[in-house]
């Protein structure tokens, strides 16, 4: 369970932000609160703001802070962390980028991990604990400066040597078998699945299709039809091919933190089937392929693997811009399959970028759920805040409020002549 999310000098965010999922006192929409022992999180957090405010550099925020986690072990010892820090002020463009995760972990105990890195090595590292009502330190790492807690130092400390000023010492302690970093590690490792591009995302929804094809097309198949798309048959046609030379494969590449290596990739083909009727009630079924189809059909195609797997597994879906080609009634449709506890049976939490306002309602959101992103127009910087900020109604039309400009984060036009 994702508790918050904590950045700083990535991007376009120069000081420090913070998505909170931890529930305030707001009474509203309990069925939008999750439980997982004696914790609370709410499921689903929505960001909005004007195009180029920042939304994307949250986003990106924390899907990097995971890849450089996932990636740590393949390092080279030259390898560059891929950190981009805040380049419009030239103190900030010297300094390390900061990430920080606090969680439930597979243990169902509270854990905060952050990391703070340029391109060329680690600064800070350090891993928290909740074993009682405060967090315990497991281990704190300033620049080549490692502290243990007492209880691990006997095992945590020979692996110093292991690290490299350019890797994460939650992974390297995980890679030598070490049970207190596993425990987070593999939380951060599995368990949030956020991706740096469209293409990383079709790449793992087709491989899904390809290893678990009856389970996904099933469900792709019940949700294409509850969101009311006329497909009546899909099929996945996989053919594995070689890495011939030419052919255009790097020598590998990453994705979720995997290295799939070119024997191991594939042409992938889904075809779908749409049955309809004449004027004399004959009915035939036509077969398109899925470039044929529109671009809301293959972005719920694409989702769909991915929201199955998080509600059976309970994990935290990160997404760019989920109205990206759908309908407002489909994206809530979306959007209300974690607020249906027959469904989200497990805990998963949906975190989205989004410009469908008509998704801004406190009949479907808490005011804590609800975040904006607004980027200062002197200083280029992006700052992150929530409604649960404004002195807000129930009675009050977030949507309107939100367009008419009362919370910021909306673009200010200039409507002179552009010529």
């Amino acid at each position: 369970m994702l508790l918050q999310f904590l950045t700083q000098n990535y991007a376009s965010i120069r000081d420090e932000v913070i998505l909170s999922l931890e529930p305030s006192v707001d009474q509203e929409h309990p069925e939008n609160v999750l439980l997982n022992g004696k914790y609370k999180a709410a499921g689903m957090a929505a960001i909005y703001g004007a195009n180029a405010s920042g939304k994307t550099a949250v986003y990106r925020a924390m899907t990097m802070a995971l890849v450089i986690l996932r990636t740590s072990n393949v390092r080279q010892i030259n390898d560059q962390i891929p950190v981009m820090p805040f380049k419009f002020n030239t103190e900030s463009s010297q300094k390390p980028s900061k990430f920080e995760f606090t969680f439930v972990a597979g243990d169902g105990k509270k854990y905060i991990y952050g990391f703070s890195a340029d391109q060329r090595r680690v600064h800070e590292e350090y891993l928290y604990r909740y074993n009682t009502a405060r967090p315990g330190m497991v281990f704190d790492r300033k620049e080549s400066d490692f502290k243990f807690a007492r209880t691990e130092k006997r095992l945590l400390e020979p692996l110093v040597r292991m690290n490299t000023d350019n890797k994460l010492f939650l992974a390297t302690a995980t890679a030598w078998n070490v049970e207190s970093t596993a425990i987070p590690y593999r939380w951060l490792a599995e368990s949030i699945d956020a991706y740096t591009n469209d293409d990383n995302i079709f790449n793992i929804a087709l491989n899904m299709y390809r290893t678990n094809q009856a389970e996904n097309v099933e469900f792709t198949r019940k949700l294409l039809k509850q969101a009311d798309i006329n497909i009546s048959d899909i099929q996945v046609e996989s053919k594995k091919v070689e890495n011939a030379q030419g052919f255009p494969f790097p020598s590998g590449i990453v994705i979720a933190g995997q290295m799939l290596q070119p024997q191991e990739q594939y042409e992938i083909k889904i075809i779908t089937g749409h049955t309809v009727s004449d004027e004399a009630g004959q009915e035939t079924t036509y077969a398109l392929s899925l470039a044929e189809e529109s671009l809301g059909t293959q972005q719920l195609f694409f989702l769909a693997p991915l929201l199955r797997q998080t509600f059976e597994e309970g994990k935290v879906l990160v997404v760019d811009e989920i109205d990206r080609s759908l309908h407002p009634f489909i994206v809530k449709f979306l959007v209300n399959l974690f607020r249906n506890p027959s469904v989200n049976q497990k805990g998963a939490q949906l975190v989205f970028t989004t410009h469908e306002t008509t998704l801004l309602s406190l009949d479907t959101f808490r005011r804590d759920q609800i975040y904006f992103v607004e980027k200062d127009a002197k200083t280029g910087a992006s700052d992150l805040y929530s409604l649960d900020e404004f002195a807000v109604r129930k009675t009050d039309n977030i949507e309107k409020g939100y367009l008419l400009g009362r919370y910021g984060a909306i673009p200010f036009l200039h409507t002179e002549e552009i010529v």
